[in-house]
């Protein structure tokens, strides 16, 4: 229901048919133009696989994070929140991502996997994907977020970063 009321809230021009989320998820969208295709469309993560959802979200005063992560079954197996120094989301977006690297690595769990963290921020996205595009000063952050994925690659078999239908290996 908070993923539902979260998409509701993000994209306001983004029509859902509540009845369908609980069901396919990703056949609740109405398209009102059936000629123009959508941007991003959610899919859930297949079957069997390791998820971790991540969200930064800042206002004029306060900023803060939180994420769930999901077994192979779908259980969710850890949760966390809490207030992030940012002065903007995407910045905020960028802290969490760092949070649940460090939350899974304190797990301290033995697998073969691969683990999928899904984000909201396009540009969060790109900035993790492409190098030369990240600002020169959220540098010593992305270097924490990339030795954090080093010390993983010796426990998972890769590192997806998803964004709808975009993804990038780490």
């Amino acid at each position: 229901m908070r993923a539902l009321l979260w998409i509701r809230s993000v994209y306001d021009e983004l029509m859902l048919q509540e009845n369908f989320w609980w069901i396919c998820p990703n056949r609740c969208r109405i398209d009102s133009l059936k000629s123009k295709p959508a941007a991003l469309i959610w899919r859930p993560t297949p079957y069997g696989c390791l998820k971790f959802n991540v969200c930064g979200i800042a206002n004029k005063d306060r900023a803060g994070c939180g994420g769930v992560l999901r077994d192979k079954e779908g259980v969710v197996r850890a949760l966390f929140s809490g207030s992030v120094v940012a002065n903007d989301t995407d910045l905020a977006e960028i802290r969490a991502i760092k949070v649940a690297l460090e939350a899974f690595l304190a797990m301290n769990w033995k697998l073969n996997d691969s683990l999928f963290i899904e984000i909201g921020s396009i540009v969060v996205f790109y900035w993790c994907a492409n190098k030369s595009m990240r600002p020169w000063s959220l540098q010593a952050i992305f270097a924490d977020i990339e030795r954090e994925f080093f010390r993983w690659q010796k426990r998972m078999e890769t590192i997806w970063l998803f964004l709808g239908d975009c993804k990038y290996k780490s």
